[in-house]
């Protein structure tokens, strides 16, 4: 009896390697409302997401920057457009992605390969996003960490403000007290 290697399963496997580009369908807002169009884009990450298989995309796009934003990939040469499957000049905005089940229906899978994937990333462009994704995540954990201080500091504060209104409760009803004591003080005499 025959023992594939590879064991069927369901779940796509083309996620597992984090060089590949794939063809998706990139929600952003079209001028008539149309289906968004079919673009090629990076896979950031892959891993498992409230128990689904999920990947982040990095939006590709062939219109030239009208910026320098330090978080894109650009596959331009001929060897590294060829490797990535791509027939144009392509950047990746990293700064602009989505986190999607590998079953979305926007990933759009080739029929002759049953695969979304389109290529892959040469060694240059590969230490390129490698340097995004730590400067992306870089950035994330800065962000946390400010989130982290503000909420420390907010708790502090409310700690301090409580403390305070104790004080001055606890100083009203000794004045109130002194008052009602005063007035009986009167009154007797």
């Amino acid at each position: 009896m025959y023992h594939d290697p590879k064991p069927i399963t369901a779940e796509p496997i083309w996620p597992d390697d984090l060089r590949r580009g794939v063809r998706f369908r990139f929600p952003v807002a079209e001028e008539d409302g149309a289906k968004p169009k079919r673009r090629p884009c990076l896979v950031l990450e892959s891993g498992k997401l409230n128990g689904r298989r999920s990947v982040t995309l990095a939006y590709g796009t062939g219109a030239p920057a009208k910026g320098k934003y330090g978080y894109e990939v650009i596959g331009k040469g001929k060897a590294a457009m060829i490797a990535a499957g791509l027939t144009k000049p392509t950047r990746f905005v990293c700064i602009r992605r989505i986190t999607v089940s590998t079953e979305h229906p926007g990933v759009e899978v080739a029929q002759g390969s049953g695969t979304p994937v389109i290529g892959r990333l040469d060694a240059p462009l590969l230490q390129r996003m490698n340097d995004v994704r730590a400067r992306l995540w870089a950035e994330h954990d800065m962000a946390a960490e400010r989130r982290h201080e503000r909420d420390l500091e907010r708790r502090r504060w409310q700690r301090e403000e409580r403390r305070i209104r104790i004080e001055n409760r606890a100083r009203r009803s000794v004045e109130a007290l002194k008052a009602d004591h005063m007035k009986k003080g009167q009154a007797g005499a």
